[in-house]
């Protein structure tokens, strides 16, 4: 993608300065520049996105130096997960790392979602044991109440807050609590939507994360409730 994002825009401002052919997928990507939009040859080689260019800019910044930091200072305490291109493959190497320390089958393993007092992962100064921090989710259609440790009604006019650290603790699939519990599905966008893969999910989708709750399932599912790697703005 960086590639991609290098060589076009050397051969717009070639074309700008009448020294290269204006085509017309460089003009496609002038007009979009114009409009404050993603180029479409950067975004078809990049990450699913759907803010507009300053802050598309601004997040791919973050991502290389979020991946930067972890190639040259070594793997962080809490991982951002909303920084890679493919989450779930993660979530898998997550479980496997595990599953081959302790001799077990990962197909019997699930995680438990446990909820970190912040949000802020500078606060965190050791890692877990086992399993992994994971922050940058934001939540729609709910909130996090950290003094009853559930999920509650939205703020009445926000509909999307930040979600708290999340610590993804592996244990076995059949010890794994589900009673007041609410599977929330977390997606890459807010589109929830996405090419079908091979696990017959969208694309868009990452996993589910088991959520406490006082509330039912369905409660939940009629408010559209989801976790997300990041807003459109």
């Amino acid at each position: 993608m960086l590639n991609e994002m290098r060589e076009s825009l050397i051969y717009l401002e070639k074309a700008i300065a009448g020294t290269y052919v204006m085509s017309m997928e460089l003009e496609k990507m002038f007009n979009m520049f114009l409009d404050g939009k993603v180029p479409e040859n950067w975004s078809n080689v990049g990450y699913p996105c759907l803010k507009p260019l300053g802050s598309w800019m601004k997040d791919l910044i973050k991502r290389i130096e979020f991946i930067s930091s972890w190639l040259y200072e070594g793997p962080p305490i809490s991982y951002w997960v909303p920084s890679f291109f493919f989450p779930q493959g993660f979530m898998t190497a997550s479980l496997q790392s595990y599953a081959r320390k302790n001799l077990v089958a990962i197909d019997t393993l699930a995680f438990k979602t446990n909820m970190m007092p912040t949000s802020n992962a500078s606060q965190l100064t050791e890692k877990p044991e086992i399993g992994v921090y994971c922050h940058g989710f934001y939540i729609q259609g709910a909130r996090w109440e950290p003094g009853k440790r559930c999920v509650e009604d939205s703020v009445l006019g926000i509909t999307i807050v930040e979600f708290p650290i999340v610590w993804l603790e592996p244990v076995l699939e059949e010890e794994l609590r589900t009673d007041k519990m609410f599977s929330c599905p977390l997606y890459k966008t807010s589109t929830r939507a996405g090419e079908l893969s091979t696990t017959g999910h969208s694309t868009n989708f990452v996993m589910f994360l088991a959520i406490p709750s006082d509330k039912d399932q369905e409660y939940w599912i009629r408010r559209g409730t989801a976790l997300l790697c990041m807003t459109d703005d």
